[in-house]
């Protein structure tokens, strides 16, 4: 694992880049609602704030700058990135893609997994939807669903946790009769990932 001269903390409010080469900060962003997740992929800061009534919202930074790119009435959950599309689901089990300098939404389909907890993968620029029983690819241009299978050798009856190069999920999201999705802990793509706040 590579060091880094900087870091990324929040306080109750606000977000900070820190560096050690000058003991100053690089940047300080203010939130108007409490920091209750904070993640790194790249020159990407996922921030998820939730207001004194529990409502919460999520904000794409850019790492470099400190700047917000853009902001969303909703959470992250299974995060993936490809090129430039953010692909996530949301508290509503939504799997929308958006991109991820703008913010601009470029598909939301409801999960094809109707009746249990839908989990994800990444992999040859393929996006699986997929549970123990059924498996989907994804079109990460236009949304559209297709069945389809796991590459050979990865069984989805016996998949457990998956950690895949670009999957971090920022916010847990709760699931029932023990199916449950993959969790990341540790450096993503050259970036500090942090755990998350749960949603």
């Amino acid at each position: 694992m590579t060091t880094s001269d900087n870091i990324l903390f929040s306080e109750s409010k606000k977000v900070v880049k820190y560096s050690s080469k000058d003991n100053n900060y690089q940047w300080v962003l203010d939130f108007k609602n409490t920091i209750s997740g904070l993640s790194r992929v790249d020159d990407y800061v996922f921030v998820t704030t939730t207001s004194f009534w529990g409502k919460q919202f999520s904000y794409i930074i850019d790492y470099k700058q400190g700047k917000i790119l853009w902001e969303i009435d909703d959470v992250f959950y299974s995060v993936h990135i490809l090129e430039k599309t953010l692909v996530f689901r949301n508290k509503k089990k939504l799997f929308k893609g958006v991109n991820i300098e703008t913010g601009k939404e470029i598909f939301s389909v409801e999960s094809p997994l109707r009746w249990s907890s839908a989990k994800a993968i990444l992999l040859n620029d393929k996006y699986y939807i997929y549970n123990s029983k059924k498996v989907y690819t994804l079109n990460l241009t236009n949304g559209k669903l297709s069945e389809s299978r796991l590459p050979n050798k990865i069984d989805p009856k016996e998949i457990g946790l998956v950690l895949d190069e670009f999957q971090i999920n920022i916010n847990n999201l709760p699931t029932a009769g023990g199916d449950y999705g993959a969790m990341y802990v540790g450096d993503v793509g050259g970036g500090d990932a942090g755990g998350g706040g749960e949603g």
